[in-house]
């Protein structure tokens, strides 16, 4: 969010993962940074979509460019309904990022070879991998005083061609 609107988005939707504690913490963050900007997010900008869903992202995405007020940008939960999302975009004949810039999430490697390589978060998965085997031992070790809890490993913004500067 921080990153779009420094390139100048303030209509910005969000097509997000299917509940969980995951996607609440992602719509959490999304409302705030929005919040924190001053930006008003129209509950028609966000939709729900299962994870990993292309076919799903696509008909999420025609409801977006559908709307009389259409978002400049769009999120999507995962690189590969970004993908979902480009090829519905690319098969109305529109530009990424002249007419619609996209994001992704997780940083996966087909995203940036793909043309225009997506602009996505990329997650550090070594991090979480050695957080959650952190954990895990501590609770098999001590199951008994080990609190189990919730972690965050912070990402970075992959920069692709996606987002266009307004």
């Amino acid at each position: 969010m921080e990153y779009l609107y420094s390139m100048g988005h303030r209509k910005i939707a969000y097509i997000h993962g299917a509940d969980s504690a995951v996607t609440q913490a992602r719509l959490t963050s999304f409302y705030q940074c929005a919040e924190r900007f001053g930006l008003t997010i129209p509950s028609e900008y966000v939709l729900e979509c299962e994870y990993h869903d292309t076919k799903k992202a696509g008909e999420c995405t025609a409801q977006l460019l559908d709307l009389k007020d259409k978002p400049t940008c769009i999120l999507y939960p995962d690189d590969y309904t970004a993908i979902g999302g480009i090829n519905l975009i690319k098969s109305r004949s529109l530009s990424i990022p002249d007419d619609i810039s996209v994001v992704g999430y997780d940083g996966i490697s087909y995203s940036y070879i793909h043309e225009p390589p997506i602009t996505t978060l990329k997650q550090d998965s070594d991090s979480m991998g050695r957080e959650a085997v952190s954990h895990l031992t501590e609770l098999i070790e001590r199951p008994r005083t080990t609190l189990k809890q919730t972690f965050i490993v912070e990402g970075s913004v992959s920069i692709g061609r996606s987002v266009k500067k307004l």
